[in-house]
């Protein structure tokens, strides 16, 4: 296939992320806008920040940080969804290109991995890297096999990891049974 096609292609602006971080952060204020209500209402009990006078102010962002929990937790069940009609429709078998599923739902590739993994690891769908072309083979299983000398990189990193001489992969660790090109578990590029 042409390379081409991946250009200007239009993919969805929402990303792919945990939505259960932003709805703790949002009952963290809820909470904390609550306690100020049981201060107003028990004017005797010690408050030492003054909560009944500013914290019932609270409730207005968590109800949109709640709404933007939820928000992102529909747009993750929709990735979700959109990328298993895409694998069932391929018979959940066969190699395919990331950028193919990718341009077929019009999610971002790096976003269509992190659904992959994440149905993966929910035992929905079984695949893995082809270790020479990257592809993804679906209906194959891969038994994660943590390398010992694995060490976790960072989250953010300026350029790629070195992989010379080592016999996993630096990024997710999977130890690697043979010389490829990438990584049977992630896909990484070794």
């Amino acid at each position: 296939m042409s390379e081409d096609r991946y250009k200007n292609r239009y993919y969805s602006k929402k990303k792919y992320e945990a939505a259960i971080e932003t709805l703790a952060v949002g009952l963290v204020f809820l909470f904390v806008a609550i306690l100020s209500l049981f201060f107003l209402a028990f004017p005797g009990i010690f408050d030492p920040i003054s909560l009944k006078s500013w914290g019932y102010w609270l409730f207005i962002p968590a109800f949109f940080i709640i709404l933007g929990g939820f928000s992102q937790y529909y747009t993750n069940m929709k990735f979700q969804k959109a990328i298993k009609v895409a694998i069932l429709d391929r018979g959940n078998k066969g190699t395919h290109k990331l950028e193919d599923i990718a341009l077929e739902v019009g999610i971002k590739p790096k976003d269509v991995l992190q659904v992959l993994i994440d149905l993966r690891n929910k035992g929905i769908i079984s695949y893995r890297f082809n270790s020479d072309t990257g592809e993804i083979v679906l209906g194959e299983k891969i038994s994660y096999v943590k390398a010992e000398e694995y060490v976790v990189p960072p989250k953010k990193l300026e350029e790629p990891l070195e992989t010379k001489g080592k016999s996993y992969c630096v990024y997710c660790g999977h130890q690697l049974p043979k010389e490829g090109n990438f990584c049977e578990n992630c896909g990484s590029k070794i």
